[in-house]
């Protein structure tokens, strides 16, 4: 296998030890270029260049341990800003361990983590204020907040700094004292805690350090180079987001436009009119949906099909035209989003297929927190439909325990992987082999080329009482394939333990389409469909029975369901 033609050069970076030097980098390299652009809480739109990016952190990085929190673990709780970004860029430079927390949790969630982390300071923006005045009594070690961005107003029940005014009186420290008032970061030691999603039970806290974020940092950009505009939709906690999207577009002098609210997003597309973004496979849906809705709204069904035949024509003979062709759906998102990397659960590929047939990329990929976070990607030289991409240069992967199909468990090893969960000796030792190698619980296989196909996870395959195992997400995706009115699937184990059952979220829209009024109306069309797919599929493999759901399923804040509250 020799996947070195299908990797992009980084010769700059594997100089670059630390993401303090990637700061530095960016700011030598693009200095009053935009960095960011954002919306205020009044809706006002406001931008931040690299060099005044690089500025404020210095800042950060010389107040904070002035005002006696050198060496402290920091959390962060609220939305994706440019003000976060600069909170958790000089935290991990040196200054003390960052907590980076999912603000959607409940308040209970939340003092746990904390008290994991034994967090002692939190960056807090406006919006989770109140949030966090009722973490204080939960968390003893917690005694001090530092607004992040917005106003306070009304009682505050603790010490409560502003970053404003922090960072003012940090520029007045560097004026005074120069680079000695800054401190240096430890490549080795942890700076960084991310809890991770929590799909299969309680969250752990993934321990982080400078080498391994640099090490995924590496092996993404080898993969993978963002746009000159780039949409951060994501939430920013998650490691996906933070290393893939903003770090990269820190190193390669990209804009991040940062979404506000995720139910904006579309609308937020045609504002700020970015070239590319992350997204999980949920939002790729709902934006080939949305796509889907204005070709219908506008009557040009026949000219829409009419004109993807001709494209596709034109492309086999050598020719890409789909930018122009399309360019009137395509300004219903903006008319420049070219380039989606999409990761955190099983891609749709008929979402993939449509966006790419008008000419949006879907580069499919494969991430762990505990791996900070890439693993795999498909490459900017070579999208390999089907796969996960190539894994990440620098990381090493096997297939354990293969089955005759090539299926086995991926396991990986290198300077990507964690060295361990935080304060959790007992669970570190369960994910790593003897030999070294870090246990993903995820089931895959590789091709000739090099790319690797995940087939399901460890912890949900199915062993039926003939022995066959069956990865239920490889009959969920097959399902919503051939049955497109389902919207979200979920296979189980029966009540017997003897055969599979179906867990089913349709499109109601679609049953009223068709006609079917009533739940047994739906059940009815729903088994006359799983009857037929039956046929098609050995008898281990078959759906025995299904329940139809009311409502969609419980997901976290990355989209994925929580397979275990089913």
């Amino acid at each position: 296998m020799n996947a070195e033609k299908f990797l992009l050069p980084s010769d700059e970076l594997e100089g670059l030890r630390t993401v303090y030097e990637v700061l530095l980098h960016a700011k030598r390299s693009y200095g009053e270029k935009t960095a960011y652009r954002q919306l205020e809480y009044n809706g006002e739109e406001r931008s931040l260049s690299f060099a005044e990016l690089a500025e404020r952190v210095d800042a950060l990085r010389a107040v904070l341990p002035e005002a006696g929190l050198a060496g402290a673990h920091f959390a962060i709780l609220g939305e994706t800003s440019a003000e976060w970004i600069c909170a958790y860029l000089a935290v991990i430079s040196g200054v003390g361990l960052c907590v980076p927390l999912d603000r959607e949790l409940s308040v209970e969630s939340l003092g746990r983590q904390l008290r994991l982390a034994e967090v002692e300071v939190a960056f807090v923006s406006e919006k989770y204020l109140q949030k966090a005045f009722l973490l204080l009594p939960l968390c003893p070690e917690l005694k001090t907040l530092i607004l992040l961005r917005g106003e306070a107003g009304g009682e505050v029940p603790c010490e409560l700094l502003d970053m404003r005014e922090l960072t003012e009186g940090g520029r007045k420290l560097l004026t005074i004292r120069g680079s000695a008032a800054l401190p240096q970061p430890d490549i080795e030691r942890g700076c960084l805690i991310i809890f991770t999603s929590g799909t299969t039970g309680a969250n752990k806290g993934v321990l982080l350090s400078n080498r391994n974020i640099m090490a995924s940092l590496r092996g993404s950009c080898r993969l993978l180079r963002p746009p000159a505009s780039f949409f951060s939709i994501l939430p920013v906690n998650h490691a996906f987001e933070l290393h893939t999207s903003i770090l990269g577009c820190l190193f390669y002098g990209s804009c991040v436009c940062i979404n506000d609210e995720l139910r904006y997003f579309i609308k937020n597309l045609r504002r700020f009119r970015p070239e590319g973004c992350c997204m999980v496979p949920m939002m790729l849906d709902t934006l080939a949906s949305q796509l889907r809705r204005e070709i219908r709204r506008s009557g040009k069904q026949e000219l829409f099909e009419e004109t993807l035949r001709r494209s596709e024509t034109l492309r086999r003979e050598g020719t890409d035209r789909r930018r122009e062709l399309f360019a009137e759906l395509l300004e219903a998102v903006g008319g420049q989003l070219r380039m989606i990397i999409c990761g955190g659960a099983k891609l749709n590929e008929d979402s993939a297929e449509f966006l790419e047939s008008i000419g949006i990329e879907v580069y499919n990929g494969y991430g762990i927190t505990e791996c900070s976070p890439v693993v795999a990607a498909n490459s900017l030289k070579r999208i390999q439909p089907g796969s996960v991409g190539l894994p990440a240069p620098g990381l090493q992967l096997r297939i354990a325990e293969a089955d005759e199909n090539g299926n086995g468990e991926i396991q990986l090893r290198g300077d990507h992987v964690m060295p361990g969960y935080y304060h959790d000796p007992e669970d570190t030792a369960l994910v790593f082999t003897e030999d070294g190698w870090f246990r993903t619980g995820d089931l895959g296989h590789m091709d000739e080329e090099g790319f690797l196909y995940l087939s399901g996870r460890l912890k949900n395959l199915i062993i039926l009482p003939n022995g066959k195992n069956i990865c239920p997400e490889e009959l969920e995706e097959s399902l919503m394939r051939k049955l497109p009115y389902i919207l979200e699937c979920v296979v189980t184990e029966d009540s017997r333990g003897e055969g599979l059952f179906a867990h089913i979220y349709p499109d109601r829209e679609f049953c009223a389409s068709e006609g079917l009024r009533s739940t047994e109306d739906i059940r009815a069309f729903v088994r006359r469909d799983i009857d037929a797919f039956n046929r098609a599929e050995p008898t281990y493999r078959r759906i025995g029975d299904f329940a139809v759901r009311e409502t969609a399923f419980e997901k976290n804040t990355a989209q994925k369901i929580l397979r275990y509250k089913i």
